[in-house]
């Protein structure tokens, strides 16, 4: 036997006798679950995981929409594929939800800390304020007699940026009770819309509510009283000393 031959063959020897001895290099696949749960455990956690999965399964649903939007649906066509569709996007929307509700609760904290804070900034002795903005009848369109009342509220909430708000639309009682809920919620969200447009500082607590008719009004009545959105602003925010 030659001599390179030789030295091949020990070369050979040397590596499986390496190779055996050598400790395992492999990723050990036993940390991927403990990272995996690492990742998602806590409020944060499982608010990057439900948002993740809420826009994975938005755009599967979306683009299965898309595949099938020349169809025609009386002619069921493809029908496990429109069912799947709709499963996604009630996932989607389940996710997007359980993400809001983890997020909510990682500001919750910060918010009452605020809100304790500010408190100890707005005396005692400031009440309560409720603006009431008029409309005629089944509009949404704010009137320009009431601009100094909506300033009024915006001049009150400037001062006090962390209020509770809240933006209640009514109706008379004339037309049906479904379109006056929805005509009072348009009215509440031009009034929003109003105060955000001078620069109004709203809280994140704030609440806009299409009540519509008023609760005890006597029906198809014509009333300039019930046909306004009042703005309710509690200085104090939603702290309470007694908690």
């Amino acid at each position: 036997m030659n001599r390179h031959l030789k030295l091949a063959l020990l070369g050979s020897c040397l590596l499986t006798v390496a190779a055996c001895a050598a400790p395992n290099r492999e990723p050990d696949l036993t940390t991927i679950q403990t990272n995996v749960d690492k990742t998602r455990e806590g409020d944060f956690g499982q608010f990057l995981y439900n948002l993740v999965e809420a826009e994975d399964k938005a755009q599967q649903a979306s683009d299965i929409k898309a595949n099938l939007a020349d169809a025609a649906p009386y002619l069921y066509t493809d029908l496990p594929l429109r069912q799947k569709g709709v499963r996604l996007s009630q996932e989607a929307l389940d996710h997007r939800q359980k993400a809001e509700a983890a997020f909510n609760r990682i500001l919750d904290p910060i918010r009452a800390r605020i809100a304790y804070l500010e408190s100890l900034h707005v005396p005692q002795s400031v009440g309560s304020q409720k603006v009431s903005i008029y409309f005629d009848t089944g509009s949404s369109k704010l009137r320009a007699e009431d601009k100094a009342k909506l300033e009024q509220a915006a001049n009150f909430l400037s001062q006090y940026p962390i209020a509770a708000v809240e933006i209640q639309g009514y109706t008379d009682t004339q037309g049906s009770a479904g379109s006056n809920k929805a005509l009072a919620a348009r009215r509440a969200n031009a009034v929003d819309a109003a105060l955000k447009k001078m620069g109004v500082p709203l809280a994140s607590s704030i609440s806009i509510v299409g009540v519509g008719e008023q609760p005890g009004a006597p029906d198809n009545t014509k009333d300039q009283e019930n046909r306004r959105v009042d703005i309710i602003v509690e200085p104090h925010g939603t702290y309470n000393k007694g908690m």
